[in-house]
């Protein structure tokens, strides 16, 4: 006598197998998509850094730069990715889920933005913070500061405290022994 079902044992097994699967396959796609978040992160730094650079060599000051002309107000219901008060762009473009903010901000100390008129506008520093826990944040600076870190808390642009990432400031406690 011929059967043509499948067994139990067989299902399970199957079963199995895609489990296994699928218990590797989501965690690589989801290390995936954060890296390429970061990645378009960094991008988009790099532009606005380049776009700061000929901002200056036109009129030898970096006050003033505002990058709205990169990044225009979409029509209609979309959402708009650049905050023109704050500075901010929220990343991906057009999002209204945002995975990263990047901050433009004056180089000088107490971080004006580089459209007040509080402005030194002879440094910037443009910081990614990401919105996700697991993926890391970045600093970019027109010193040559670039860092990475996994705590956004840790990224500092204030040159009166240290520029920089995991920087310690004076009043924390290091757990070290007094000198």
């Amino acid at each position: 006598m011929s059967s043509r079902g499948f067994t139990l044992i067989e299902l399970m097994l199957v079963l199995v197998l895609v489990a296994i699967i699928a218990a590797i396959a989501i965690p690589s796609y989801e290390h995936f998509t954060r890296r390429a978040m970061a990645a378009q992160a960094q991008q988009e730094m790099h532009k606005l850094a380049e776009q700061l650079e000929r901002h200056k060599s036109r009129n030898f000051t970096y006050r003033g730069f505002n990058p709205r002309y990169l990044y225009p107000a979409p029509p209609g219901p979309r959402v708009d990715s650049f905050d023109e008060t704050k500075q901010e762009l929220t990343l991906p473009l057009e999002s209204s889920n945002p995975k990263y903010t990047l901050t433009i901000v004056d180089g000088s100390a107490g971080n004006p933005l580089l459209t007040s008129s509080d402005a030194i506008g002879q440094r910037w520093a443009i910081k990614a913070v990401s919105h996700n826990v697991r993926n890391s944040s970045f600093l970019l600076t027109s010193t040559g500061v670039k860092c990475e870190t996994i705590t956004p808390a840790n990224i500092e642009i204030d040159p009166a405290k240290g520029v920089g990432c995991d920087y310690k400031h004076d009043d924390e406690d290091d757990g070290g022994e007094e000198d």
